[in-house]
């Protein structure tokens, strides 16, 4: 596995987690897409202060679409039910 890619997976999955706690018990639906503007910008932070990703254009990307990607995915799956 590439870097980019373990990188998206544990974004999605601190994302998702985070989502789920704060959906259901303190924090209101309208706040959620800013605590996963939060979570990206932290991840590409910690992206670019490691030395994983030395661009800060494609940390961000990566971790920006994963924090957001999942916050899709996961409202898809409680719309449908």
């Amino acid at each position: 596995m590439t870097v980019e890619v373990i990188i998206a997976v544990v974004t999605a999955v601190v994302t998702g987690v985070l989502g789920m706690f704060f959906k259901n018990n303190l924090v209101p639906s309208r706040f959620i897409p800013l605590q996963n503007l939060v979570i990206s910008i932290v991840a590409t932070v910690i992206t670019i202060a490691t030395g994983l990703i030395s661009n800060p254009l494609t940390a961000g990307l990566i971790c920006f679409g994963a924090a957001f990607g999942v916050a899709g995915i996961y409202d898809l799956v409680h719309i449908k039910k």
